[in-house]
C-alpha cells in the first residue's frame, strides 16, 4: 500500500490549486476516480475496499494535513483536506518554479503556441517529450521523460491561440488510454 504516493499527489494537487487560483484559508476537496487511487496506492481494490483503505490513509496523512474527510459518489472519491492542511501546503510546500511559470504563461493575454509551452518545459528539464494527439479533449501530450522536475503527463489543448491543460500521473494516462 503506497500511502506516500497518494499523500504526495494530494499535496501537489493542493499546491497546483493554490498556484492557479490563489491561497484561501478554507478546506479544499480533491476528487479521484477509483482507477487513479488504485494506481497511486498500487492496488486493485473495489469501491468498498477503497473506502476502508482511505480511512487508514486519512490517519496516515493526518500529520501534516489534518483530519481528511472522505466521501464517495458515482465512482469518485472525495478527499477534503481541512483548512489547517491547506495552510500547511501554502506555508511549507513549493514547486520548482515550473508549474508557477507554466500557469503564468497560460494567463497571459496573448496568442500562445506550442513553442511557448515547450520553452517553459525546456527551461526546467532536459528530457521533454512532446507528442501530437488525436483526441477530442487535447491535442498534445507533454511530459518530462526523466520525471524531473515532475512525473506528470500534461494534456494540452492548443487552439486559436489559447492554451489549457489537464495534468495526470503517467499511470493514469496509460489507464485512460487503455479504456478508450
Amino acid at each position: 500500500m503506497n500511502y506516500k504516493a497518494l499523500k504526495d499527489n494530494l499535496i501537489y494537487v493542493l499546491l497546483e490549486s493554490q498556484i492557479k487560483i490563489g491561497y484561501t484559508d478554507n478546506a479544499c476537496s480533491v476528487n479521484y476516480p477509483l482507477y487513479s487511487l488504485n494506481n497511486l496506492l498500487e492496488e486493485e481494490l473495489d469501491d468498498d475496499a477503497m473506502m476502508i483503505v482511505l480511512h487508514d490513509f486519512a490517519r496516515y496523512a493526518e500529520d501534516p494535513l489534518g483530519r481528511i474527510a472522505l466521501s464517495r459518489y458515482d465512482g469518485q472519491f472525495c478527499l477534503t483536506v481541512p483548512k489547517d492542511g491547506v495552510r500547511y501546503v501554502h506555508e511549507n510546500v513549493s514547486d520548482s518554479g515550473f508549474l508557477t511559470e507554466l500557469v503564468a504563461l497560460l494567463r497571459e493575454q496573448r496568442t500562445i503556441g506550442l513553442d511557448d509551452v515547450l520553452s517553459v518545459f525546456r527551461r526546467y528539464g532536459d528530457d521533454v517529450v512532446c507528442e501530437r494527439a488525436e483526441d477530442e479533449e487535447y491535442n498534445y501530450v507533454i511530459c518530462f521523460g526523466d520525471n524531473v522536475p515532475d512525473s506528470f503527463v500534461y494534456l494540452f489543448e492548443l487552439e486559436l491561440g489559447h492554451a489549457s491543460y489537464h495534468r495526470m500521473t503517467k499511470k493514469d494516462f496509460a489507464t485512460m488510454n487503455n479504456e478508450k
